[in-house]
């Protein structure tokens, strides 16, 4: 399996993972907002670890598979005031340390099984799941301009429709105009927040990228409709509900694409 192909697997799962963290009834858990349980929460956690099925491209793995985590837990984050339990900084550093041991502990299984059961044991070491190498790229390569606007082109643009959105809320709140444009935007970039990385070069960045621009950016546009009236934050149940239908048609297209293109 390659490395978007797994990415897009755990970020298909975080709502599932969510789910079970945090709201899942534990036979062991009677008090309510109590720490994670082991059982629910470690699902959470394990997308880092399986960076350690990809040693020829270890720390690309690790940023990919970490952000598909920090997405999950910034997930958790929203919904955590109505769950049943509660995300802990302590749960959270240990279930990420138990991913990384417990994974390298299969890791050094399938090396040892190779190492006894086959011929060639060094390709053992270094075979991951990725069926084919990627060309690696130099750090000043990967932090050219021109490599990260290849890369994010249409984050770019998203990140330009959401300056553009903010600047016109602003500019409808200091005049009292009619905010009838800047909520068709704001449901639009809601749309766009995972439809457009379809378009580039790093899916799963560009989706990430584009989450938490447009989280920032509406929770401002928000915050200032509630300045008037303060009912106006009533209107985020219907961008989150946007949003989630977008994020998931674009993860289901995408894995679509992978599994047969």
């Amino acid at each position: 399996m390659t490395l978007i192909n797994t990415c897009i697997l755990m970020l298909f799962l975080q709502p599932l993972f969510v789910y079970l963290a945090l709201f899942k009834q534990s036979k062991y858990s009677v008090k309510p907002k109590s720490s994670l349980d082991n059982e629910d929460s470690m699902f959470l956690f394990i997308a880092p670890g399986l960076s350690v099925f990809y040693l020829d491209q270890f720390w690309v793995a690790l940023l990919y598979l970490g952000s598909v985590c920090l997405l999950g837990v910034l997930l958790a984050k929203i919904v955590e005031s109505k769950a049943n339990k509660q995300l802990t900084r302590d749960d959270s550093i240990g279930f990420m340390v138990a991913s990384f041991i417990f994974f390298g502990m299969i890791k050094l299984i399938i090396v040892a099984a190779a190492y006894f059961f086959t011929d060639d044991a060094s390709s053992a070491i270094t075979e991951d799941l990725s069926p084919a190498k990627e060309p690696s790229l130099t750090i000043s390569q990967m932090f050219s301009v021109d490599y990260l606007y290849s890369q994010f082109k249409p984050t770019v643009y998203f990140l330009a429709l959401m300056v553009v959105t903010l600047v016109l809320k602003i500019i409808e709140y200091k005049f009292s105009l009619k905010e009838a444009l800047s909520g068709i935007l704001i449901m639009l970039s809601a749309i766009l927040v995972g439809i457009s990385p379809l378009f580039g070069e790093a899916y799963i960045l560009g989706l990430i990228a584009n989450f938490f621009i447009f989280f920032i950016v509406c929770s401002t546009c928000i915050e200032i409709d509630k300045i008037g009236d303060a009912s106006g934050g009533a209107i985020a149940i219907l961008y989150g509900y946007i949003l989630m239908m977008g994020l998931g048609f674009s993860i289901i297209c995408k894995l679509v694409y992978e599994l047969f293109f």
